[in-house]
This record gives structure tokens, C-alpha cells and sequence, in this order.
């Protein structure tokens, strides 16, 4: 026998509610990991610009607070090398994400490693 009603029953609603839910779910876990994830790519631009400043600025011993980082700028003597000096700049954010970047140079004349 045929009914004459047109609709959904309680049963398929539920049923569709349920999978709209877990869809918008893994559409929100998609979206916290991209926002994520330009918060990050943000940082490391940042940070390598900041890098790149301070390469050409600063001096072995210093460090300071700019904006969003703590950084400080470190020079060891290069193993196997006579001359050169590893200088590194330590970058750090107010979250804790670290950044080293490093790079040989001759010793300047007067100064010791």
C-alpha cells in the first residue's frame, strides 16, 4: 500500500544531520590546520628577515627583543679551520618555535672566536 505523505521520516533526518555534523567537523579540522600552518609560514618569513637584518648589523655577543622574537647572535671558532668563525643568530618567538641560522667568515682582525 502506498502513502500519500511526502517528506523525510525521524529517522533520515537524524541521519542526515548526523553526516552534515561529521562533514563541517573535518571541514573545521581542515581549516585550524591551514590556519595553523600560515601562522607558521608567517613566523619563518619573519624570522628570516629578521635574519638577514641582523647578519648585517649586528655584532658576535649581542642579542635583543624585536617584536615577536627573542634573538641572539653567537660565535664559535670552525673545527678543522684556522681563521674562520661559525657565527649563528638564535631566533626564538614567544611560543617557543626556534630558529638557528649560521654562516662562516674570516676572523676579523683583533678578535678571537
Amino acid at each position: 500500500m502506498k502513502s500519500n505523505r511526502a517528506g523525510f521520516t525521524l529517522l533520515e533526518s537524524v541521519i542526515a544531520i548526523a553526516l552534515a555534523s561529521a562533514g563541517l567537523a573535518a571541514l573545521y579540522q581542515v581549516y585550524a590546520s591551514s590556519a595553523r600552518a600560515e601562522l607558521l609560514a608567517n613566523d619563518a618569513e619573519d624570522a628570516a628577515s629578521l635574519a638577514q637584518h641582523l647578519m648585517a648589523t649586528s655584532r658576535p655577543g649581542e642579542g635583543g627583543e624585536t617584536g615577536a622574537f627573542t634573538w641572539q647572535v653567537e660565535t664559535t671558532a670552525t673545527p678543522g679551520w684556522d681563521g674562520l668563525e661559525t657565527v649563528t643568530i638564535v631566533l626564538a618567538t614567544r611560543t617557543g618555535r626556534e630558529y638557528r641560522v649560521s654562516w662562516d667568515r674570516p676572523v676579523a682582525s683583533g678578535e678571537t672566536p
